[in-house]
Formats: structure tokens, C-alpha cells, sequence
């Protein structure tokens, strides 16, 4: 258990780099990304130490910290980045969505939080990937837009559809004010 928010944010990027790895090392299971370091991240550790001809403990000591890191920054690379894909309007300036819209955006804004719960918690993991702007995704963008210190709105505007990108992928370019 983490004695404290540095212990748990670390735990979380390993998790994170771990969680990269599977994608491209089938030794390697997905790990949930919790901040937990549980008996899922134990067992990736283990495989990713193995894989490297390390002592499989489980424990992630600086050589097993430092060899994930660049195994995870070779990963990024291997697997390329994607260039983005701007679905939200640049024009009007003031455009948004929010309750009764339906779309395209909608379901990409839908997918985004879906995602983010996977890093960043929270209650919006169960929505289903629609393209209707409903009750349930206001209250998820609210929830994002609370723990982002963001306007509480519901609605998903420039800012907040930046916000939703870069939380997903943060090397991702936003929308940028001119």
C-alpha cells in the first residue's frame, strides 16, 4: 500500500509503462492502471525481469526501473505515434456540445472518457459508446472537467475537448487559442 502521493504516482507510471509493454511483449499480461501494487503488477514485473535476464523478484529495484523506462520509451517509438486527428470545430469559436447532441464528436468524446478512467479513476467507465450526448456523459464531463480544474459546465467546449486530448495522449497537439 503507498505511504504516500509520490509512492502512488510512481507505482501508477510504472503501471503505465508496464501496461505499454504488453502491447508489444506477449510475456508481458497488461496490468490494470491503479496505483496499487498488487499481485497483476508483481507478475508483469516478474516477466519483464525474466525477459531481461534479471533476478525475478518482483520487485522493482533502480536497474528494473530504468531498464522498463527505456523498454517503454523503445515501445513508443516502435510502435510509432499517430498523427492527431482533429475532430472537434475550430469554427465557431465558441462551439460546444453538451445534453441532446448527437454525432461523431460525441462518441469520440464518449470513448476519451471511457479511456481516461483507466488512468485517472472516477464513475464514467460505464458508458456505452453512443453517439448521444445524454445525462450520463454530462455527468462524466463534469466529473472530468471537476478533476481537471475546469469550468463545471457538462458542456464539452474548446478547452475541455483540449483537456479530454491531451489527458488521453498527453504528447497529443491541441486545439491552440490565436
Amino acid at each position: 500500500m503507498p505511504t504516500s502521493p509520490f509512492e502512488k504516482e510512481a507505482i501508477t507510471n510504472l503501471q503505465r509503462y508496464l501496461y505499454q509493454l504488453s502491447f508489444t511483449d506477449p510475456n508481458i499480461p497488461p496490468v490494470p492502471v491503479d496505483g496499487v501494487y498488487g499481485n497483476n503488477t508483481k507478475k508483469a514485473v516478474r516477466a519483464f525481469q525474466q525477459s531481461r535476464g534479471l533476478t525475478s523478484t518482483g520487485q522493482v529495484d533502480q536497474e528494473t526501473w530504468d531498464l522498463i523506462y527505456l523498454a517503454y520509451l523503445e515501445s513508443l517509438e516502435s510502435t510509432g505515434r499517430t498523427e492527431p486527428l482533429y475532430l472537434f470545430p475550430r469554427n465557431p469559436e465558441a462551439y460546444s456540445v453538451g445534453l441532446g447532441d448527437e454525432g461523431l464528436i460525441i462518441s469520440a468524446i464518449r470513448y476519451l472518457l471511457r479511456e481516461l478512467m483507466i488512468d485517472y479513476g472516477g464513475e464514467f467507465e460505464d458508458i456505452p459508446l453512443a453517439g448521444t450526448f445524454d445525462t450520463v456523459t454530462e455527468g462524466a464531463v463534469k466529473q472530468f472537467q471537476q478533476l481537471f480544474g475546469l469550468p463545471i459546465t457538462g458542456r464539452v467546449d474548446r478547452v475541455t475537448w483540449n483537456r479530454l486530448v491531451t489527458a488521453q495522449r498527453p504528447e497529443a497537439i491541441g486545439y491552440r487559442d490565436e
